[in-house]
């Protein structure tokens, strides 16, 4: 096979094509007559020899048209790979795992619900000093601000919401307590006609 590999190059063969004899290129292999291949050799040469652009398809496309062409700009940096916290999460799945059999066993058994287990603080979040709420990076940045801005217009005590939130705890208890008391009518008092089972 006669190709750009240069296998043929330093032999001249010789095919006859009709009655013109026909000679391969040292550099790409085609064969051509002798006063062409004269010509063709240092085209051929300077060719090889310089690096070739990839054709653009899209520039060519948009030649002639309204439509701009748009720049990328360069490449980010790629964001640096974070270690795993594998094992945490496990323990963390783990210990929800024995907290609800705990808690199973215990409505089964009739006895009072143990405590839930503290909740597992990711390292990779970030803490907001305005309302000690924990957020990854990109919620904090825009959370931060968002809460320095509500802060500057009232005054923020984290104490004040830890004690509104036990006392919106302790009305949903309540509210809780009272439905569960509530005595449903039984169907003979909606229909007094029927008997109930």
């Amino acid at each position: 096979m006669d190709g750009p590999s240069g296998c043929n190059q330093g032999r001249k063969h010789r095919h006859n094509y009709g009655n013109q004899e026909l000679f391969p290129c040292e550099v790409c292999g085609r064969r051509f007559a002798a006063d062409v291949l004269a010509r063709h050799g240092p085209i051929c040469r300077k060719l090889v020899s310089r690096k070739r652009k990839p054709f653009n398809s899209l520039k060519q496309r948009l030649q002639g048209t309204d439509i701009p062409t748009v720049r990328r700009g360069p490449q980010t940096k790629s964001q640096p790979v974070r270690t795993s916290n594998w094992r945490q999460q496990h323990e963390d799945f783990i210990n929800a795992i024995r907290s609800a059999k705990q808690c199973t066993l215990a409505i089964k058994e009739g006895r009072p619900l143990p405590p839930p287990p503290p909740p597992s603080i990711n390292p990779d979040y970030i803490q907001c000093p305005y309302c000690l709420r924990r957020f990854n990076e990109t919620a904090a940045q825009r959370h931060i601000n968002f809460c320095k801005d509500q802060s500057s217009r009232r005054v923020f005590n984290p104490a004040q919401t830890a004690a509104k939130l036990a006392s919106r705890a302790q009305i949903w208890s309540k509210e809780r307590d009272l439905s569960r008391n509530l005595k449903y009518p039984s169907s003979s008092e909606w229909c007094p006609g029927t008997s109930s089972p």
